[in-house]
């Protein structure tokens, strides 16, 4: 299949009458392999007014085969003329001279052509494009500074494509949609304030489903938790207001929060003393050491054992911080964000501690808790939690404890003693087979306010398809935390085939709106926690897979 793409680019509905004669041009750098293909597109205002909202469109002959996409809202099916919005208000409002950049991946299986850019309409832009055929590229995203607006988008789905969806802000219409059957994102921009409502329209008068999957305010995901909602009713609560038309926040699932015309959003927040680290791709130690490489290719560094309860303090009363020290003193000399992995955890503890008493129990977690935020006081970042999905390892002498309530409790006592660190929930499995699970188990301490982050181990993920990892990770974004992609590997001793998902992969965590960080667990060939997962040899010789992403991240 030759790919030949044509762009473009259209003003969207929101602009005013003095803006519809805005200028623009736009660039497109491609990185182009085997059976796929990176685009990463620039959308620059060339003209003298600020603009409150842009749509590129692509005609690609036949259907484009998008696989994922990132700051962009991507509109309707994979037809061979797809559309792509700006997400939100950052890289919506772009005054003179401004420009942004999203991306998205796609699949091909022949030639790749890429013809210029050209603008289309009442733009009357002009265009300019990018002739590389196959480098790789940085993912870098410019956020425009523009103000003004919020982009809010919802999706959601109808049952026969008679329902409606009118989006409200402070009790203003905004806009209204008629549902497709399949789940869709609709945007809107608005400078309105006020809570966020939606209410639900059925257009025929017959009872209709539709279902609410998440609302997403400047990027910011607040959940609905995707329920289906009958015409008057969600769940088993009645809402007011007539047979045909439903204001669907009756349960108080359906109002969103507040939002500013300023551009802010609120969002359902922790109580984090330090805030996030800037995004990272780290990586661990390597047999409890660190390689005199490591900032060569990284800029954050976890403990892969030195960390572990277990390893620090094997007797009760007595710890052994050399792992520890020699971690978090790398981290401090060369000024990288050091996170502890981990403090409570069914595995790897210390065996004493299934023997005490639960007064006993309190006394010891709390403990090791406190002197270690008392000896590594600029920890950035901290997997308080770990594997604690039911069938996975909770900490059974935490339960024991705390009760029941035990992950929001150790939390409360990682904030106590550690006030400037990122407290995060990490588990694995978190987005292939247990995504429900893990969602369940969280909820409760992050709606507790207790959990700063999320951390998704990236273990096995080699037979995924794109479209179902980006789903799971939509939906643990919908817990509405910042995500660290906490433990990612590509397990395959092919060279192509590890470069391969490494290409498809890893741009779609990098560049997802929510996930913080990366930290890749072990580099080094034969070194590492699972077979096949090694990057660079031990002379330093590295597979293809290090070069593309070392070339990928501009290192």
């Amino acid at each position: 299949m030759k790919i030949l793409f044509r762009f473009i680019l259209l003003l969207s509905g929101i602009l005013s009458a003095a803006q519809a004669f805005a200028s623009f041009s736009c660039s497109v750098v491609p990185n182009v392999w085997g059976s796929g293909y990176q685009l990463d597109v620039t959308v620059t205002n060339d003209g003298p007014d600020t603009i409150d909202g842009w749509t590129v469109q692509l005609d690609f002959g036949e259907p484009a085969n998008v696989t994922s996409s990132w700051n962009v809202i991507k509109n309707g099916g994979d037809t061979a003329t797809p559309s792509f919005s700006n997400c939100c208000a950052w890289n919506g409002n772009l005054a003179a001279g401004e420009s942004t950049t999203f991306g998205f991946q796609g699949i091909h299986d022949g030639s790749f052509e890429l013809p210029s850019c050209a603008g289309d309409g009442d733009p009357g832009g002009s265009s300019s494009s990018s002739s590389s055929s196959s480098s790789s590229s940085s993912s870098s995203s410019s956020s425009s500074s523009g103000s003004g607006g919020n982009m809010i988008v919802v999706r959601a789905r109808g049952t026969t494509g008679t329902e409606s969806i009118t989006l409200a802000v402070g009790g203003s219409p905004v806009q209204t949609w008629t549902l497709s059957t399949a789940m869709e994102d609709y945007s809107a921009a608005t400078a309105l304030d006020g809570d966020i409502t939606v209410e639900f329209t059925n257009d025929d008068g017959a009872d209709r489903d539709v279902q609410l999957d998440f609302i997403q305010v400047n990027g910011d995901i607040r959940q609905a938790e995707n329920q289906s909602v009958n015409t008057g009713v969600w769940g088993n609560n009645q809402c007011g207001g007539g047979s045909n038309s439903e204001w669907l926040h009756c349960n108080g699932l359906i109002n969103f929060g507040l939002v500013s015309g300023s551009g802010s959003s609120s969002s359902s927040s922790s109580s984090s003393g330090g805030g996030l680290p800037d995004f990272f791709v780290g990586n661990i130690t390597t047999f409890g050491q660190v390689r005199s490489d490591f900032v060569q290719f990284w800029d954050q560094i976890t403990p892969e054992n030195e960390g572990k309860w277990g390893s620090v303090e094997g007797t009760r009363d007595v710890y052994n911080w050399s792992g520890l020290d020699a971690v978090y003193n790398y981290a401090q000399e060369h000024n990288i964000p050091f996170k502890q992995h981990t403090m409570v955890w069914g595995s790897q503890a210390p065996g004493w501690i299934n023997n005490l008493s639960p007064a006993e129990q309190r006394q010891e977690i709390e403990e090791w808790i406190r002197d270690f935020c008392a000896r590594y006081p600029d920890t950035a970042m901290i997997d308080v939690v770990n594997e604690s999905t039911p069938g996975h390892a909770p900490a059974a002498y935490a339960q024991s404890a705390f009760g029941n309530d035990w992950i929001i409790e150790s939390f409360r006592l990682a904030r106590r003693y550690c006030p400037n660190a990122t407290l995060i929930l990490n588990d694995y499995n978190v987005l292939s087979w247990n995504t429900t699970e893990f969602i369940e188990m969280a909820r409760p301490a992050v709606n507790a306010g207790v959990v700063d982050a999320i951390g998704v181990q990236a273990h096995g993920l080699e037979g995924w398809s794109l479209s179902d990892l980006e789903n799971n990770l939509n939906r643990v974004a919908a817990l509405g935390l910042p995500i660290y992609v906490s433990e990612y590997d590509v397990a395959e001793t092919n060279d192509q085939t590890q470069l391969q998902i490494m290409q498809t992969q890893f741009p779609m965590f990098y560049n997802h709106p929510s996930v913080a960080g990366i930290t890749l667990w072990g580099y080094v060939v034969n070194g590492t926690w699972v077979t096949g997962s090694g990057l660079i040899h031990e002379n330093g010789t590295p597979r293809p897979a290090m070069t593309w992403l070392m070339d990928f991240l501009n290192r």
